[in-house]
């Protein structure tokens, strides 16, 4: 069934919701501060014509980088529905971000101004980009403000996670967000107790919490970091929240704490997962200590978003994915761009009518869209039903002696050891196999290689089974949690 693309842009969203229910909080940080609906939309209308102001008049192709951290998620939400009233397009930064790659990204953007966090220094770079804090737009008028932003202006400039190298830079339209008015991966997240995402601030992740979450579910909105469990666990207890989104590596933090302990987590019922799949013994654990609960996972690309594929998470098949979302389609194809009969392993391509995510790089585009379908550069099986398995990456699958291994089903068998904190598998040269199987493991110093390997030859096939085991303290992650293999494989030999 198709979802047709809504006429609505983001700021619509948010006007929506004042109407409704406007003295509601709109975001709770951390149950210590928060911001009613009402007064986020009038503050970010005032900060809207100031950033009119400083751009001259005209919003539309003005790109306004928003550099936060911390708990600022407030005025970070005001400067962002700011912006996108003023017909502009927000730059998701984040104060942990190195200056250098910071530069990178506002030259590559051609930022034209940074609205910072209030107790970050100001920006100064040589290219003449103004810098200010909130406080210094959100002065002047609150009244409503319509500057003709269409479902197909540029509310966002996003970026890939890294994990193959440097993140890429796409843009991401008004109407692509508000397809359906909402993403179609929150469509079953109804229940109206509240909702505790611990996102980082500045990310792809944040954007949606703000403009699709924060406007569109019914549930309170709990926002915290994404790197205290134990705060996690605190607020899913305290407030009673029914509904968890995170993040694989969320979640193995989360789990690794037992929080089931010291909290009473009954009250959840739906985990929201994202990002990548989630290993089943974390799975496992979590629904342990959530009993009441279930995983709803969603998969998607970056760029072929809100195309998606919807299921709930099963440990004991851990690489299915579900069946596409209302009005997304899905296929599964041959190099040539064929159609595979189900069960044969093809690249995933996915689509949908909403605006689609574009790279700023017009060759990377050729590579990834093709006919309205978006290539996702993922392996994987369909059912004759319409059921998805995943396999691998096709950057990340591994060939050693002419035999395809998936490093997620690698990760997932070195997860069930209850020794491995963290883990992950990739491809390594080698002049006999071609390839091998490589895990890059942080573990209890206990747990010797030996011991190791003979536990997953107990659960993988023998070209399964890696090769070469590396040991680190912690493995080196992006701003989302996810690891920056291209950083192991110029370590370890790739």
């Amino acid at each position: 069934m198709s979802v047709p693309t809504s006429a609505v842009v983001v700021p619509d969203l948010l006007r929506h919701r004042t109407g409704l229910m406007p003295e509601q909080e709109a975001i709770n940080v951390r149950g210590k501060t928060a911001i009613t609906y009402r007064d986020w939309d009038r503050r970010s209308n005032a900060v809207a014509r100031a950033v009119l102001d400083r751009l001259g008049g005209t919003g539309r192709g003005a790109r306004v980088a928003l550099l936060f951290g911390g708990d600022d998620w407030i005025d970070y939400a005001v400067a962002y529905l700011g912006v996108l009233k003023a017909g502009a397009t927000a730059v998701h930064v984040n104060d942990t971000m190195p200056a250098v790659e910071l530069r990178r990204r506002f030259d590559q953007c051609a930022v034209a101004g940074v609205i910072r966090g209030a107790a970050l220094p100001p920006w100064r770079d040589d290219a003449g980009r103004w810098s200010v804090v909130v406080a210094d737009l959100d002065q002047g008028d609150t009244g409503d403000i319509d500057t003709g932003v269409t479902p197909d202006d540029i509310s966002d400039i996003l970026y890939t996670s890294g994990t193959t190298g440097p993140a890429k830079p796409f843009t991401n339209p008004h109407g692509n967000l508000t397809y359906g008015r909402g993403s179609a991966a929150l469509g079953q997240l109804v229940d109206p107790a509240p909702l505790l995402a611990p996102m980082p601030l500045g990310t792809t992740s944040s954007a949606t919490t703000v403009a699709v979450l924060a406007t569109t579910t019914p549930s309170p909105l709990i926002v915290c970091s994404p790197d205290d469990p134990e705060e996690i666990a605190r607020l899913l207890a305290t407030n009673g929240c029914a509904t968890l989104i995170l993040t694989p590596w969320t979640a193995i933090r989360l789990a690794a704490i037992r929080p089931q302990d010291r909290y009473d987590l009954s009250s959840v019922k739906t985990i929201g997962n994202a990002s990548a799949i989630m290993p089943p013994r974390i799975a496992r654990d979590l629904l342990a200590a959530m009993p009441n609960a279930t995983i709803a996972n969603a998969y998607a690309q970056s760029e072929a978003v809100p195309a998606i594929i919807l299921g709930n998470v099963d440990p004991d098949r851990p690489m299915w994915l579900g069946r596409p979302g209302r009005g997304t389609e899905m296929r599964v194809v041959d190099p040539q761009g064929e159609p595979l009969p189900p069960g044969e392993l093809g690249e995933v391509w996915l689509r949908c009518e909403a605006p689609k995510r574009l790279y700023l790089d017009q060759a990377l585009n050729a590579r990834v869209h093709a006919g309205g379908w978006t290539r996702t550069r993922d392996l994987g099986r369909a059912t004759a039903d319409g059921e998805l398995f995943l396999f691998d990456r096709m950057t990340d699958v591994i060939t050693t002696d002419g035999k395809l291994v998936s490093s997620l089903e690698v990760e997932a068998a070195l997860y069930d050891h209850p020794s491995v904190r963290e883990a992950t598998v990739l491809a390594l040269p080698d002049p006999e196999h071609g390839e091998v199987v490589a895990a890059v493991v942080a573990a209890d110093p206990a747990l010797d290689d030996a011991t190791l390997a003979a536990f997953l030859a107990q659960r993988l096939e023998p070209h399964q089974v890696p090769a070469r085991i590396h040991r680190l303290d912690a493995l080196p992650r992006g701003g989302t949690g996810k690891v920056l293999k291209y950083q192991l494989r110029q370590r370890f030999g790739g």
